[in-house]
Formats: structure tokens, C-alpha cells, sequence
């Protein structure tokens, strides 16, 4: 599913119109009408008070506020300009409101405050920075309120795009989105303004978005995960499915490798090998008996030899040793090249030999390690997650997978790929490893880098989310169990 800005989105609608030949009029009903449905699905008996903009926000409201009241709902309706600065496909949809027998009122906050639910239709995507009188007092006086609050759209004052959130902005308790989701919803902390969120199509073809929006962000969904599940054959074996090779942990981190190769063994890894320092080697036995063992020590030549990935970075700490191995690996290993926590370290100096790289190396930060990367603080990453993911990954040629609420996976082409699985329970020291672990084996049973990394970043999020279901408590998640129910998680997703 494609993700959009405002401006993308009104270009969606301008191709439909002008290219495709679909009267504006009728896709403001059709919103309109998609919206009332689901609007009457979750609320029955409740009075309702629809506030209306100038915008074709407004314009979906009157025919909201009609499709209600021909259902028998007590409805009342407020619009906040003049009436007569309502003009286009908008005005169009207040005539026949109108012209149904229906009034409204001029804006009046008895009204609102006496409604159980209040509909906004205020303002639209079109909106940019600061919010105005009277809106401003109006969203203020909303946000103190106690009414259920549905948003059309997107909330009224809330950016579409990775603009900041501007102050006094509608916090909306629901919110259905038109036609496709809007970028902001995958941003913090806009995502909070949102509310329960559904998507509702109109009927915009497909060929509309396809020409009109030039960007390619993606959610990647379950469907495309089951859709790119790679069938394991009955008369397949272990060297079949990936011949994984992690380098990982030290002697005050031992946990890193563990859970890295614990992850790898059961996300589908045919054959799991730790380069190590040997001092620890009994610990990661007793963790993880089906990983073979290499020491850190011996030759590093010897270890990638008949290795179909590598990944390399959990718990190596930040030293010479691990750049020497990030550099040699970049240059000598043929095959998909994972890089993880403390083998990021030296990627700005390596950069042009990572482009030249005939394969895919997958980059795997969270904010902090990324705001190293690119010389600027982890809070204006997480503010342009979007355009820093992607700008990255094209410019170094990688996959990146940029680590956080809705992790990103851009690819060496500007795609991004957008996680929606997952929550705060992974904000827990160890989930890393565990993500590189299943990345790695992702990429051995995988034909298609993006499927692979996309694939395994949904699972690690998807697994957390079945925690939580199991009644646990989201502060007491831990890596170790993201990776004790792997076989759970993977479980319920093939057969749901």
C-alpha cells in the first residue's frame, strides 16, 4: 500500500479527474458516504455535532452530515466560515444538503460541547504550519473536551508529510483516512494525534495513484509478507536454506552473540556459525547448542569461505579489530553483508567501497548509530526518518534499515519500506541482535533482498505483538523472549 503527502495525494485526485475523467463531485460523495457508513458501524444511538471548513474537508461534512440524518441521526451542523467563502465541489455538496430539506448553524461551541461525538472536517491536507484564529481556540477548546472526537482525513491542523507538528493541532480519538494512508501517520509524535485509524477507499483507480505519485513508500504488510514466504521443499537440507555466518560478542558481551545466533537457528537459518572469542565459547553452548563455534582469533578467510551471509556488529565493541573486519568482509565476502551496532562505526570511510560492492550490504541503525553516520543529532533523524532513510541508502547503495516505532527499510533504488508491526516492548536492550540474527537467516532463505530484510523486520515486530497478546506486560518484553516465541509468532502467522 502506498504512503503519500498531501500534495501527493492531491495530485492523485487531479489525475483521476482531469486524466481519468472522475468528476471531483463524485469522489467528495463517495468519501462522504464511505465515512458515514463507517461512522454509523461504530456509533448508534449517540448525538453528533459535524464541524465544517471551507476546504473540500468541509464539503465531505455535508455529505456526512446528510447520509446521518437520512439515517435518523440527531445531528447537528456548525460551519466555521462564512458560508458564502464555501466555493467549488465543496459548495456543490452544501446545495444539496441544503436543497434536502437539512440547515446548519453558524459555528457555536454550546453545540459541540453538548454533542456526544464531534465530527472534524475542518481543515485538510493543504494546511502548513501555524494554525490560526478562530481554529486554533476551537482545537484547544476540543482537546480540553471530554467529546469523542472523529477525524476525516487526517486530524485538522496535523501536517500530512514529516512537517512538525504544529501546537494546539486536533487530537482526534478516531481518524478515517481517504484513500491512502498519509505520511505522518508513521511519524512521531504526529501518530498520537491520530487516534484508532482506518483506511476508506473511494473508489480512486489504482493507474491514478501509479502515475501521479512519484515517490515509492510502501506499508509492508502481512499480505506481502505471506505472499514472498519462501516454501521449504520436502527434499531440501540444511545447506538449503542459508549458511549464516555471525560475528558477534566479547567477553563482557556474550549476549549479543547469543541472541543473534538464537535468532538465526530459528528464523529458519539451515546452518548457524559464531565467530567468537573462544573465552566464551561455553556460554554460548549452553545457550545455543545448534551453532557452530569459530574462533576470533583464527583466520578470518577460512570463516566466510563457504558462508552464504554474514552478519557482523552485536557486541564487538568499538574498536580497530571490528573496523579491520567491517573493511575485510566488505572486500572480500561474496554474498549479502549484514552491518549491526558496533560495526557501523567506520561506514563514512568505507562508503565508496561499499558502493562499489557487487553485493547487497544491509545497514541496520537505530537513531543514534544513524545521527553518527550522518554527523547531526538523533532528534533530527527521527524528525526526517523518511527522507534521511532514504537519502542514505541511496547515496552509500544499501539497504537501510532505519530502527524505531514503524522501522524503514529503504533500498538502494529510494523505495522505502514501512514496518507497522511491533511495540514499545522492543525498546529493550538485546532486541537488535535479535532483529540482525533474523535478518541474516531472512536473507538465506530468501531469493529477493528487500522481501528478506522487510520480512524479517515485520516478524521481529509481529513477534513482539503476540507477546503482548499473551497477556504479558509490554515493560517486562525482553529480547530473550522476542526469541523464545519466534516459533509461536511464525506459527500463527502461517496459519491465520
Amino acid at each position: 500500500m502506498r504512503v503519500v503527502t498531501g500534495e501527493e495525494m492531491r495530485a492523485v485526485d487531479e489525475y483521476a479527474i482531469e486524466n481519468i475523467g472522475i468528476d471531483g463531485k463524485i469522489l467528495m460523495e463517495n468519501a462522504g458516504r464511505v465515512a458515514a457508513k463507517n461512522i454509523m458501524k461504530i456509533f448508534h444511538k449517540q448525538t453528533f455535532c459535524i464541524l465544517i471548513g471551507a476546504g473540500n474537508n468541509g464539503g465531505d461534512g455535508f455529505v456526512i452530515a446528510k447520509v446521518l440524518k437520512e439515517n435518523g441521526h440527531d445531528v447537528d451542523v456548525c460551519v466555521i466560515p462564512d458560508s458564502d467563502k464555501i466555493s467549488g465541489d465543496a459548495a456543490y455538496q452544501k446545495n444539496i444538503y441544503l436543497n434536502s430539506g437539512f440547515t446548519f448553524t453558524q459555528y457555536d461551541s454550546e453545540i459541540m460541547k453538548n454533542a456526544d461525538i464531534v465530527i472534524d472536517t475542518m481543515l485538510g491536507t493543504g494546511i502548513k504550519g501555524e494554525i490560526k484564529s478562530p481554529y486554533a481556540e476551537i482545537f484547544q477548546e476540543l482537546n480540553n473536551m471530554d467529546n469523542t472526537i472523529v477525524s476525516i482525513d487526517l486530524p485538522s491542523g496535523l501536517p500530512a508529510d514529516e512537517s512538525p507538528v504544529p501546537e494546539n493541532t486536533l487530537i482526534a480519538d478516531y481518524t478515517l483516512t481517504i484513500g491512502l494512508p498519509k505520511l505522518s501517520y508513521y511519524m512521531y509524535p504526529a501518530r498520537n494525534y491520530y487516534g484508532k485509524t482506518k483506511i476508506i477507499h473511494i473508489g480512486i483507480p489504482e493507474k491514478a495513484v501509479e502515475k501521479a505519485v512519484k515517490s515509492e513508500r510502501y506499508v509492508w504488510t502481512e499480505k506481502d509478507v505471506m505472499k514472498h514466504w519462501p516454501h521449504r521443499d520436502d527434499n531440501s537440507h540444511k545447506g538449503s536454506h542459508g549458511k549464516v555466518g555471525i560475528i558477534a560478542g566479547s567477553s563482557n558481551m556474550p549476549g549479543a552473540a547469543v541472541l543473534a545466533a538464537t535468532a538465526a537457528v530459528r528464523s529458519g537459518a539451515g546452518l548457524t556459525t559464531l565467530n567468537t572469542h573462544s573465552d566464551i565459547f561455553s556460554t554460548i553452548t549452553n545457550h545455543v547448542p545448534e551453532a557452530t563455534l569459530f574462533d576470533r582469533k583464527d583466520d578470518l578467510s577460512e570463516f566466510i569461505d563457504d558462508k552464504d551471509i554474514i552478519a557482523i556488529g552485536p557486541g564487538l565493541g568499538v574498536n580497530d579489530d571490528t573496523g579491520g573486519t567491517v573493511e575485510y568482509l566488505i572486500d572480500h565476502f561474496e554474498g549479502p553483508l549484514v552491518i549491526d551496532a558496533d560495526g557501523l562505526s567506520r561506514l563514512q570511510e568505507l562508503k565508496d567501497k561499499i558502493k562499489n560492492r557487487k553485493h547487497p550490504v544491509i545497514i541496520t541503525p537505530h537513531p543514534g548509530e544513524m545521527a553518527r553516520l550522518i554527523d547531526a543529532s538523533a532528534s533530527e533523524v527521527n524528525k526526517n526518518r523518511f527522507d534521511i532513510s532514504r537519502e542514505i541508502a541511496v547515496e552509500y547503495g544499501v539497504y537501510l534499515v532505519l530502527k524505531g516505532p514503524n522501522t524503514l527499510v529503504s533500498t538502494p533504488a529510494g523505495e522505502t519500506f514501512i514496518n507497522d508491526t511491533g511495540n514499545a516492548g522492543l525498546a529493550k536492550g538485546g532486541s537488535g541482535d535479535v532483529l540482525t540474527g533474523m535478518i541474516a537467516a531472512f536473507l538465506g532463505r530468501y531469493e529477493n533482498t528487500q522481501h528478506a530484510v522487510s520480512g524479517a523486520v515485520f516478524m521481529h515486530g509481529y513477534t513482539a505483538d503476540y507477546i503482548l497478546d499473551q497477556e504479558s506486560a509490554i515493560e517486562s518484553m525482553t529480547a530473550s523472549q522476542i526469541v523464545e516465541n519466534l516459533e509461536k509468532a511464525f506459527h500463527k502467522l502461517k496459519h491465520s
